[in-house]
């Protein structure tokens, strides 16, 4: 039994480890791409008479934010492929439009909240890095509907979304019925 329990923390701790290490990369290799861009473009400004204490805190300030951002994707990366099973695979990842009011249009995301995930065996929908469901291909049926795609779990709605971008819905559902959907 504690040789049990010591197995599981042992995995738990590589689960951690892993998602750590993802979201350190992510957020090195952001802070990096920020910063290099922003020294370009100063380099690039000093031609016009950009001083370098003008570059130095757009440098900084950038490349704080980015290797946030960074990080926070890198994190959300390695959650999504810790929920994939041995031997299952990504397939493909689809932004979906979050609701919005008729006569307004929608406002546009830098890093949408909801994703379609679709793998070798499910069909996920994720926020950021919450799995909001998973649903095996042979429970589910799927019917487009212009640009909305209409997903059935066991005969009940599951989802009624709209994929970016435009046609997505009838590549899902094409994806969908190889993997073994209705």
């Amino acid at each position: 039994m504690a040789r049990q329990r010591a197995e599981r923390g042992t995995t738990e701790g590589e689960r951690q480890r892993r998602i750590r290490r993802a979201t350190v990369a992510g957020g090195i290799t952001a802070t990096c791409l920020g910063a290099a861009s922003v020294v370009v473009e100063g380099v690039k400004g000093a031609a016009h008479g950009i001083t370098w204490f003008i570059v130095v805190p757009l440098t900084v300030g950038c490349s704080a934010f980015a290797g946030w951002a960074g990080a926070r994707t890198g994190r959300e990366n390695a959650v999504r492929t810790e929920t994939l099973g041995p031997g299952e695979r990504l397939m493909g990842t689809y932004t979906v439009r979050p609701p919005f009011t008729p006569g307004r249009g929608p406002t546009p995301y830098e890093n949408p909240p909801f994703q379609l995930l679709l793998t070798s065996r499910h069909l996920q929908l994720w926020e950021h890095s919450n799995l909001l469901w998973a649903h095996p291909w042979a429970e589910l049926r799927l019917a487009v509907d212009g640009p909305r795609l209409k997903i059935y779990h066991r005969g009940e709605e599951a989802g009624f979304m709209i994929l970016e971008p435009p046609g997505t819905p009838l590549e899902v559902q094409l994806a969908a019925r190889r993997l073994g959907a209705s």
